[in-house]
């Protein structure tokens, strides 16, 4: 008879394997010498909703006299007819990014890719947001 325990361990410790995070956060301070978020911050978003949300995580309210610019990137990949692509397929389908910048000079940026889910991964930025501040 097979011991049991003996199928339950596998199978166990390839659950804790598969909870890896499939698309990771990046982010950093575009330069070396910046370590912390500014002051102020003005909120150049559209979406209204999704702006309170980036300033709630930034912890910092909408100065629309700040020089400081908070903007979203969420990029849909559109039709790729690269034959490599294509014969591998792609792990992701988009990005989603948020900057901070003064003028055209980026200070800040955090970005996550996503496969169908733009939302899931704005959630992971704004996660990453919270626990850099």
């Amino acid at each position: 008879m097979i011991d049991k325990t003996k199928l339950l361990i596998p199978l166990l410790l390839s659950s804790f394997w598969g909870c890896q995070e499939k698309y990771p956060v990046y982010s950093s301070f575009c330069d070396s010498d910046d370590e912390e978020f500014p002051k102020c911050l003005n909120y150049s978003i559209f979406d209204q909703d999704i702006a309170k949300k980036v300033e709630g995580s930034f912890g910092i309210k909408d100065d629309k006299n700040c020089s400081y610019r908070v903007e979203l990137t969420q990029y849909h990949v559109g039709k790729c007819d690269n034959p490599v692509i294509k014969s591998i397929g792609s792990d992701f389908n988009g990005y989603v990014r948020i900057e901070i910048k003064k003028g055209f000079k980026c200070y800040y940026k955090v970005q996550s890719d996503f496969k169908n889910d733009s939302d899931l991964a704005l959630d992971r930025v704004l996660e990453k947001i919270e626990e850099e501040r």
